[in-house]
């Protein structure tokens, strides 16, 4: 690439201070010491108002994400009209060969380690989905990109608009493939130091991660990984001319952490659905029909929390009202009159197939009594005993309740915010594998309660 005069340089950035503009939001919201150069190393730090006179510099703050940019080898820059997606705001092409950077304001997402996931988890699944629709590159992570408005570049700003997520995902499927559903592909990537690492550190962390999650913390999932990433980083004994710098590998140690922490569940029918749809249906016509099932699956667990407290009421000989029965539930009056129908079957109909409360042992009394009310208010812990209706008990005391219990001699967690499919049945976790099933919640045996 040839040199620009300083002068034309100097002057290309006097675009930055239009007020309103994006690139007046791009140097307003790069970092205050930016990494910059002219080469993708950027390996140079400037404070910002210098930075943009490089040809190659970082966009976004270390712990903030404010603009996504999407990289394309190819020379399509307007691919964009092409799949119907929403226009960026800027197109930053290479003269010579027509390559591109995308670039789209967003309002601005936290990854820091103390951000909230579900934030991250969105954003990254719409870049995914976006970078499969533009054709760019899915190695590409920045932090640095092609500096809109520099010389060297053909810069093409379209807007000032700043995207919400929920703009941009309404474009675009995220219903993807998990990427721990094969083993990696080394041969696929064996030209490039960081991806080779990028595959062998990732699977390495889904390895460990359900066990650092039970036993220790995101902190020592980090350290694992750090060392492992170290002791990969041998490139120049594999034929390269260098390994990578502490800094690359900290940055891949940091991303696969983050991700994984976050986003990985070990199951490889993740992100298909438990319906699994044909992904040839239209997004909406996949959105309803889900929409569906999970009214019918909570209709049917409050019919269950229903009907289980009326049997209970009528044992205990309590008339069966409205406001009997929400208090045995926690639901509200007005829920439980919309299902009038069930406390007129439970009033003439007697309960035959019903083990009598004064026979069932105790420990499974109780754990009837707390799955029938396994939805406490948000802060308080509700314990249940035997002899007693269910107490408030201090938040500063005890905050979330994990019921330990066993079922065929195998240890578990009853799963409290999880809906049976019918009446007596019951969801545990059990601790050695950590699947779940779908029980007999009189062959459930309650051990201990205990502070999450």
């Amino acid at each position: 690439m040839e040199s620009v005069p300083i002068e034309q340089a100097i002057q290309a950035t006097d675009r930055y201070y239009q007020p309103g503009t994006a690139l007046s939001r791009l140097l307003s919201e790069a970092p205050y010491l930016p990494r910059c150069s002219d080469n993708k190393t950027a390996a140079l730090v400037r404070p910002r108002e210098y930075a943009i006179r490089y040809p190659y510099m970082q966009v976004n703050r270390p712990d903030m994400v404010s603009w996504l940019v999407f990289d394309l080898d190819h020379s399509n820059s307007l691919i964009w009209e092409d799949e119907l997606l929403p226009a960026p705001n800027f197109v930053v092409s290479n003269r010579k060969n027509g390559h591109s950077h995308l670039f789209y304001a967003i309002v601005p997402v936290c990854t820091s380690e103390n951000a909230r996931s579900k934030p991250i988890q969105y954003m990254k699944a719409v870049y995914e989905a976006m970078a499969a629709r533009l054709n760019a590159d899915p190695a590409y992570s920045g932090p640095v990109a092609k500096t809109p408005g520099h010389p060297w570049w053909s810069t093409w700003e379209i807007h000032g608009t700043e995207y919400e997520l929920g703009e941009l995902a309404d474009y675009v499927d995220l219903a993807i493939t998990p990427p721990w559903s094969t083993g990696p592909d080394l041969d696929a990537v064996s030209h490039s130091r960081h991806c080779l690492l990028f595959e062998e550190l990732r699977f390495y962390a889904y390895s460990v991660v359900n066990r650092e999650k039970e036993q220790g913390t995101f902190q020592s999932f980090m350290r694992l990984l750090e060392a492992y990433a170290y002791n990969k980083n041998n490139y120049r004994q594999r034929g390269f001319s260098m390994n990578l710098t502490a800094a690359q590998v900290k940055a891949t140690v940091k991303s696969v952490a983050r991700w994984t922490w976050d986003r990985y569940t070990g199951n490889s029918q993740c992100h298909r659905g438990v319906m699994n749809l044909d992904k040839n249906l239209p997004l909406k016509e996949r959105q309803r029909l889900a929409a569906e099932r999970t009214h019918q699956t909570r209709q049917k667990a409050t019919e269950f929390k229903i009907r289980a407290a009326c049997r209970l009421l009528q044992e205990k000989g309590v008339k069966l009202t409205q406001v009997a029965v929400a208090s045995a539930t926690g639901l509200t009056r007005q829920t439980i009159a919309q299902y009038q129908h069930i406390l007129g079957e439970a009033n003439t109909q007697a309960p035959s197939n019903v083990t009598p409360w004064s026979r069932v042992p105790g420990n499974q009394a109780m754990l009837i009594m707390l799955y029938i009310r396994y939805q406490p208010p948000a802060g308080v812990a509700v314990l249940i005993s035997n002899d007693s209706s269910p107490k408030e008990v201090d938040p500063d005391r005890l905050k979330k309740t994990i019921v330990v219990v066993k079922h065929e001699e195998k240890p578990g967690r009853l799963l409290l915010d999880r809906g049976p499919s019918q009446e007596g049945l019951a969801w545990v976790k059990y601790e050695m594998d950590g699947q779940e099933v779908e029980v007999d919640l009189l062959a459930v045996e309650l051990v201990a309660f205990m502070e999450a």
